[in-house]
């Protein structure tokens, strides 16, 4: 018995499905990344004052809203766990500074009590942020 022969065709890929998904995933992680950035940071009205430093991304930043709400890191936290997650990132690299951002609408003793609780949790480095004062 005698089979036909087929004609054999090289095989070949076809790049645009390809080209397509990586795009994709380029875009996907492009967008992600920037609103990751977006969300780490709570909005305060810092106080002004002469010697504002620049932020450093090694520090540990504790934020007090004007309602006293209490942020980690960007993330809202439980008073209770603020001295046991300070303790977790110092334990870590003890060197680091903790920066306080209190809303300048919070009052002091709140601002105090939430200092007393970092020092708990082993804070050697307390830094109070402020912002730069205009020049008129």
């Amino acid at each position: 018995m005698k089979f036909p022969h087929l004609n054999k065709k090289s095989a070949s890929f076809d790049l645009t499905p390809l080209i397509d998904v990586v795009f994709l995933l380029l875009i996907f992680f492009m967008l992600t990344t920037t609103f990751v950035n977006l969300e780490n940071r709570v909005k305060v009205n810092l106080p002004s004052g002469d010697f504002a430093a620049a932020e450093s991304s090694e520090n540990i930043i504790v934020t007090i809203t004007e309602n006293n709400t209490i942020y980690f890191n960007g993330k809202l936290i439980d008073p209770l766990k603020l001295t046991e997650s300070v303790a977790a990132e110092i334990k870590e690299e003890p060197e680091r500074t903790v920066v306080l951002e209190a809303d300048k609408n919070v009052l002091h003793g709140k601002v105090i009590r939430v200092m007393d609780l970092l020092k708990k949790g082993g804070a050697e480095r307390i830094a109070i942020a402020t912002q730069p004062v205009e020049k008129k």
